[in-house]
């Protein structure tokens, strides 16, 4: 059996140069995270077994995107939590330009937003587009999420890259409650 074992690993140095699209998948799979595998279902008894043996909070999935991110996208509070108290950057991105804030922002996980300001999230960091997560919002319609943003200390003059603030997206989106929260917290424009 030992004899196999090292026949196949002979054979993978030529394998690999023999086909370098396989090369790099077979490099991607064994470098996938377990940390980001249990961030993005929200999996804390795992993620703390995972973090306590050793393995890092800024763990990335097979696609580059950072465990926090996961975790963030799919409203697991608890599980940015652990990151967080175990070393995960805050205000990391994904290969779009978004931050954890931002994916948890538009996505309406008031919970999980809350848990990133706790964490000092950079509350103005511009995503995709030029939206920052105040923007995203109010765009799809996340009144919840606009409020804490807003009590964090979110800037409502900030525009995207279409030149569009808060408001306005509130407004051509027809979101009337937002549109108020905004207005009352000084919005004009």
């Amino acid at each position: 059996m030992l004899r196999a074992l090292i026949a196949a690993l002979m054979l993978v140095p030529s394998l690999l140069a023999s086909a370098p699209g396989r090369a790099q998948m077979t490099i991607e799979l064994l470098s996938r995270a377990p940390v980001a595998d249990a961030a993005r279902a929200g999996d804390v008894r795992t993620l703390r077994s995972l973090l306590a043996a050793g393995q890092s909070a800024n763990g990335i999935d097979i696609e580059r995107v950072p465990a926090i991110i996961l975790a963030a996208q799919g409203g697991h509070a608890e599980a940015i939590e652990l990151l967080l108290a175990n070393g995960a950057r805050v205000d990391v991105r994904d290969r779009d330009g978004s931050t954890a804030l931002f994916q948890a922002a538009q996505r309406g996980h008031d919970i999980a937003v809350s848990a990133l300001l706790a964490g000092k999230a950079a509350i103005e960091v511009e995503g995709p587009q030029g939206e920052t997560a105040l923007i995203a919002a109010a765009r799809r319609g996340h009144a919840a999420v606009v409020s804490l943003l807003l009590k964090a200390g979110a800037d409502w003059k900030r525009q995207d890259h279409t030149g569009r603030t808060a408001l306005r997206h509130a407004q051509d989106a027809g979101r009337g409650t937002i549109v108020t929260m905004l207005r009352r917290a000084g919005a004009t424009q």
